[in-house]
């Protein structure tokens, strides 16, 4: 029995605990007792959402381009299914857009290349997945 675990375990046990860690800070750090009050449900769409893209990435093996197109799919079903207010505003559309689209980047990439071992070769576009750390540490301080 091989006790190594597969790329797609891996992916999927790094991604669902970043997705936690990053839906804590971006969006309950202030409302704890209602995430709490969620749970497991919550948890439920968050593996979910990592078991999409873990069967995308290691079972349908896309490409990164369709990835990120997939990504954007799910990303704007599940901020619809989760009311996000802040899309449905025309003048914010855009800039909301870019910071969703950094943070289900890093959710959805930053843990592929560390699984592949090819973050290095991807500094650009993680470092713009990142981008929403600065935006979080700002909500958190104002």
């Amino acid at each position: 029995m091989n006790s190594r675990l597969s790329q797609g375990q891996l992916y999927v046990g790094i991604s669902f605990v970043l997705w936690i860690l990053v839906e804590f800070i971006t969006v309950w750090h202030s409302r704890l007792a209602e995430w709490l009050s969620l749970m497991p449900h919550i948890l439920i769409q968050y593996l979910v959402i990592v078991l999409i893209f873990c069967y995308i990435i290691f079972k349908l093996k896309w490409s990164e381009a369709r990835i990120f197109i997939s990504m954007l799919i799910v990303m704007y079903i599940f901020e619809g299914l989760w009311q996000n207010s802040l899309l449905l505003n025309v003048l914010l559309f855009v800039p909301v857009s870019l910071l969703l689209i950094s943070i289900w980047g890093f959710l959805t990439f930053v843990p592929l290349w560390f699984v592949r071992k090819s973050l290095s070769k991807h500094k650009l576009q993680a470092g713009y997945f990142l981008l929403w750390v600065v935006v979080a540490i700002i909500m958190l301080v104002l």
